[in-house]
């Protein structure tokens, strides 16, 4: 889990995350940094994971962890 990390690192954390599940390659690993970036503080991270959740793209569709992270991303904004 990342904590104390600096928004730069955390958005090269979510970069990498984005585009490995873009890219079809490691989606649980991607998924998992997503996650952590999030839980960090990163809203961008969050509002991704609340769509990939919405669409069901990459991951089992899920309302109430989308839901989740949408909430997350709104009060990390």
């Amino acid at each position: 889990m990342i904590h104390q990390i600096s928004q730069h690192d955390l958005e090269h954390v979510y970069a990498n995350a984005v585009n490995t599940i873009h890219s079809e390659m490691n989606f649980i690993d991607a998924v998992k940094q997503l996650e952590d970036a999030a839980q960090a503080g990163h809203g961008k991270a969050a509002m991704f994971l609340a769509e990939l959740y919405y669409q069901g793209f990459r991951v089992e569709r899920d309302s109430l962890k989308a839901q989740y992270w949408q909430k997350m991303a709104t009060m990390q904004a």
